[in-house]
């Protein structure tokens, strides 16, 4: 019985701790001004197993960041579509996107809310913010 009981009580406090952090990231995602734009020369292209991800890493950025690997994710990545990221990116390219520095744990990818190439914007900041917010909640 006691083994049971501690049982319960770590498996309360993970759901806890967890239900703490989605709300720090909710709660900082939220917040406009902690969106910076970047820049980077672009290393790395490839989508997740469902193809329903796309990462994006990056060398030469500007400003730093904890971390040199981006993510677009959901409605975003469906508008990046249509708008031919695939054929308008390659390694490389100078790209500039905007996205939220904060770094959420070992492995966390940063999201990219908005994202252009020689001046072509592919996920505009108002839709992405937006779709972003949707996404995570």
């Amino acid at each position: 019985m006691k083994k049971l009981i501690i049982i319960l009580l770590v498996i309360s406090m993970m759901f806890s701790l967890s239900a703490c952090y989605a709300y720090e990231k909710q709660k900082y995602y939220s917040q406009e001004e902690n969106y910076v734009n970047a820049t980077g020369t672009l290393t790395f292209i490839n989508y997740n197993d469902e193809e329903s991800m796309l990462y994006l890493g990056f060398s030469d950025l500007n400003p730093d960041f904890d971390d040199n690997c981006f993510k677009i994710v959901g409605e975003n990545l469906s508008i990046a579509q249509e708008n031919g990221i695939d054929e308008k990116i390659e390694i490389g390219d100078q790209i500039e996107f905007v996205s939220a520095p904060r770094y959420f744990g070992d492995g966390y990818v940063m999201p990219i809310v908005e994202i252009s190439v020689d001046g072509e914007v592919l996920l505009d900041f108002e839709n992405g913010y937006e779709n972003w917010l949707e996404w995570i909640d």
